[in-house]
Formats: structure tokens, C-alpha cells, sequence
């Protein structure tokens, strides 16, 4: 790919312009009672420089911090002035908090607030690109409190096994709200392998896109997932609730400036002759007019109705009347392992993964024996990683798979929970429909072994019936576990079976 063009640097100085003059009209906005909150990129602004490099096929899997860079992906500062006001004809519907970015047109997931949530399903998204044999990527996006999640782990993990092609960024700005992680970071602390990591200074915009465009092209080629620790300053509070007057001293406020993103490419372009600081001065007025315009036409903008309060929870089941199996003699698990088969055979969207389900063992209850063999590129085993089995179906999903997914017993369900009630239950809803996880998971439940004790005889169905967007589907005969497999099979929404 060749360096940066005299255009392209120009296109980026304007993407890290409008993204500030956004991020300085909403903090002015929310001071005059417009508005309900903010949350700033201001010092983040620099990863725009990723973003320009990416194909129209590649995906974004961001976090809550990332204008920049879904503004250089193609999303609009009009798109996110809706989204600040919460407004109806946005990629949420006014149902998510501002900087919650969600765009299926340009592949930005939605993001969710719990920060490294989106790792695993971003991990799901790159091995359905895998599975496909694309040359796709996933830019996935965490900041550096949040390193210390189990899911971040999880996904680290996954990747490597897999040799998924997606690029992880960790966005360090060196807090976590009020708390300094510089010295608590899993890499400070060498809980990660330092040689995997490339860190790289966030106010470098050159540095980024030189860096990116190699680790790009090393995930293309198809030799697996590549790690920036990219440090930076948060020029701004945590959110608008934030002061950050109260734990960072004056001096350390004073110095930030040297390390502003938009100051340091505007100098650099300056020195380079790319533009003069009175050409600079013009662009930088006209962006801020157009930005305030944007904002007051978004603030007229039709408001979300009550009367859709319930619209995109799930969509309606399918209706069916396949036969599925023959009649005659079955038992519950012999009716789930040939209708696993049957729909493995009818798309080979289908995707089977979970503990020891392939082949000799064929899953600790035979669920899934002989499946593997006859279907190699469909039935896989998972690592022992509730959220890791969770938290990648809905990537899958998201990215068009159909995911079977087997959770060894349902009492088991908890280590992924965060994912289950995070992600999969709320995707369509939180998304306006945009985005969907038809997923299903099936497992062993109830008092069915003897001495199972606590963690093998759970009948939880009622605390998961509770979440709005899961579907609980519980057969009593070997017919009814044929229908309502084949029928999750071919629902749009997460069942749990």
C-alpha cells in the first residue's frame, strides 16, 4: 500500500478536526441542559488513521471512545448528533447512550457499555470471515482498564488458537475513571507476552497508520492476529458526571497539550507544506459552523415513540411443518443428534462448537457423534470457556453464521453470563433491529444423574426466561425435541434449548 497521499492526510487533519469540534459542541451542549450525557475521544482521535485503511467488507468492533474512528469508517458527525440526542432514526433507534456507535451499513458493531464485552463477539465475527476464506479483518478496540476483564483474556486466547484475522488495540489513556492503571495494566504487570505487543504512541498519527497498514497486510496474508498497546491522553473527564480536576493534578493537566493528536498532525502538515496555518485556521472554522448546524438540526429530529418500547425485542418464531425425522422409536438424545444432523446437511451456515463435541467422544452425552467426521468444516471443539462459547456465537450471528452451540450442562452457563445477558439478549433491541443473533444453545438440564449435586442438576430456566430477547425451550418427549430444535435452528433470535 503506498504511504499517505497529500489527500489522504488532509482527509485524516479533517476526520480528527470534526471529531473534536463533536466532542467540544456536546460538552457545550450538555452544560446548557441539552442533551443527557457525553462521553469524549478527545485524545483517541489519532486511530481515525486505521480506519482509512480498511475495505468495505472489513469490520469494526469499537468501544465507547472511538469517534475518530467510525468517522473515518463512514459514519457521520449528522449520524452521531442523533445518536447524542437519542433520537428515532438512528442505528439504536434512541435506545443507547451517546458514543455507543452502531452502523451495520459500514460493519461498526454496536457497542455495549460493560467495556471488553465486544471482544469475543468481535473474536466471532473474524473466524466467520475465516471459516469463509476471506480476506476481511476485524479492528477491534478496548481501553486499558478494562485489560483486566476475563473476557479480554478469553479472546487474546481464542484468536491465537484460531489464528483469527483481527487486529486488537488497546487504547491506554492510563485511567480507569479516576484510576491510574499505568503500573496495574496486564502488560505493566507481565501478565501478557510483551513481544506480542507493539506499543506505539497515540499522538503519532503517522506512526499509527504506518504501523496499521503493516499489521494489516500480515492479517491478510493470513498469518493471524496482530496487538497494539497504543498510549494516550484523555484530554477530557471520563463522561460529562466526571471531573478530573479532582484527581489529576495541574500540572498534569498543562501537559497534555503536548500530547493532542490534532495538535501534532496540524504541526507536522504545517511543516511538511501539506497546508499553511491560515488554510488550517479555514478549514477548521468551516467544520466547526457545518458541526453546529448538524447539531441544531438533529436536536429537532424526531424523538423515539413509547408506543416501540417492545418493537425488535425478538421477532416473531418461525412457522414450520417440516417433517424432520421418520416415524418411529426414538429417545430425546437420539431426536437431537439427527436433528442437529439434518440441519447441518439443509446449511452449511450451521455451526456446531462446544466442549469435547467432536469426534471419538462425540459430546459427554453422544449429542453430537459422528458429526465431526461427516462434517469437518461445521463441528468443532471449544476450549473449556463458557464466555468464550457464548460471546463468540454472537459474533458469528452478527456475522451471518447460524451457530448450534453446546453448553455442557446448563448449570454451567454462569461464567458466560456476562455475554449471554450483555450481548445476546439485547443486540436486535438495543440495535433497532440492525444487528441480530440467531443463535442457539442447547444443554443437559435438570435432576436427571444421580449425585449430579449442584452443578449438574440446575433447573435455572426461570432466571433465564427473565431476560427480554432470550427464548427457553424445554422438551418433554422425543417429538418435542425435534420440533423445537429444528425450529430454534431457524429462528432469528438467541433460544436456549
Amino acid at each position: 500500500m503506498p504511504a499517505l497521499s497529500k489527500k489522504d492526510k488532509l482527509r485524516l487533519l479533517k476526520t480528527i478536526l470534526e471529531s473534536r469540534h463533536a466532542d467540544l459542541r456536546e460538552q457545550n451542549l450538555n452544560r446548557q441542559g441539552k442533551g443527557h450525557f457525553h462521553v469524549s475521544g478527545m485524545g483517541h482521535e489519532a486511530l481515525a488513521a486505521i480506519s482509512i485503511l480498511l475495505g468495505p467488507d472489513d469490520y469494526v468492533v469499537p468501544y465507547y471512545r472511538d469517534r475518530g474512528l467510525v468517522l473515518g469508517r463512514g459514519m457521520t458527525t449528522r449520524e452521531l448528533a442523533l445518536e447524542y440526542f437519542a433520537k428515532r432514526n438512528t442505528g439504536s433507534g434512541g435506545r443507547q447512550m451517546p458514543s455507543h456507535y452502531s452502523d451495520a451499513a459500514h460493519h461498526i458493531w454496536s457497542v455495549p457499555t460493560p467495556t471488553g464485552s465486544q471482544l469475543l463477539p468481535a473474536c466471532g465475527i473474524a473466524w466467520g470471515i475465516q471459516l469463509d476464506g476471506k480476506k476481511n479483518l476485524v479492528i477491534t478496540t478496548v481501553g486499558d482498564a478494562a485489560t483486566r476483564q476475563g473476557d479480554f483474556f478469553e479472546a487474546i486466547c481464542f484468536a491465537k488458537e484460531k489464528k483469527l484475522p483481527v487486529l486488537f488495540v488497546v487504547e491506554d489513556n492510563a485511567y480507569g475513571i479516576s484510576s491510574y492503571t499505568r503500573d496495574t495494566n496486564p502488560l505493566a504487570l507481565d501478565a501478557l507476552q510483551p513481544n506480542d505487543w507493539r506499543q506505539i504512541e497515540g499522538r503519532d498519527v503517522q506512526k499509527i497508520y504506518d504501523s496499521a497498514e503493516e499489521a494489516i497486510d500480515k492479517i491478510r496474508a493470513g498469518n493471524g492476529p496482530v496487538f497494539f498497546w497504543i498510549k494516550m491522553e484523555r484530554l477530557s473527564s471520563h463522561t460529562s458526571s466526571d471531573d478530573q480536576k479532582l484527581y489529576r493534578s495541574a500540572e498534569e493537566l498543562r501537559e497534555l497539550e503536548k500530547c493532542d493528536p490534532l495538535k501534532c498532525w496540524k504541526d507536522q502538515l504545517i511543516a511538511e507544506g501539506v497546508l499553511s496555518a491560515e488554510e488550517f485556521a479555514q478549514i477548521d472554522n468551516e467544520i466547526k459552523e457545518r458541526i453546529r448546524q448538524e447539531y441544531r438540526d438533529a436536536e429537532e429530529a424526531e424523538d423515539p415513540s413509547p408506543n416501540e418500547l417492545q418493537v425488535n425485542v425478538t421477532a416473531s418464531p418461525p412457522k414450520l411443518d417440516d417433517e424432520i425425522l421418520p416415524p418411529g422409536k426414538y429417545r430425546i438424545g437420539d431426536t437431537v443428534n439427527k436433528t442437529l444432523r439434518a440441519g447441518l446437511e439443509e446449511d452449511p451456515r450451521r455451526i456446531i462448537f462446544g466442549e469435547d463435541v467432536e469426534d471419538p467422544k462425540g459430546g459427554v452425552f453422544r449429542l453430537t457423534q459422528k458429526l465431526s467426521t461427516d462434517f469437518p468444516k461445521q463441528v468443532f471443539n471449544s476450549p473449556l470457556a463458557e464466555s468464550t462459547i457464548l460471546g463468540v456465537a454472537c459474533g458469528l450471528a452478527s456475522y451471518g453464521k447460524r451457530p448450534v452451540f453446546e453448553l455442557q450442562f446448563i448449570d454451567f452457563i454462569y461464567p458466560g453470563f456476562n455475554q449471554l445477558v450483555t450481548n445476546i439478549s439485547t443486540l436486535r433491541w438495543r440495535s433497532f433491529g440492525n444487528w441480530k443473533c440467531p443463535a442457539v444453545f442447547y444443554a443437559p438440564y435438570g435432576a436427571y444423574l444421580p449425585g449430579g449435586s449442584l452443578w449438574h442438576s440446575q433447573a435455572n430456566e426461570s432466571v433465564l426466561a427473565h431476560y427480554p430477547g432470550l427464548s427457553v425451550v424445554i422438551p418433554s418427549t422425543p417429538e418435542d425435541a425435534a420440533g423445537l430444535l429444528w425450529t430454534a435452528m431457524h429462528g432469528e433470535d438467541p433460544i436456549i434449548f
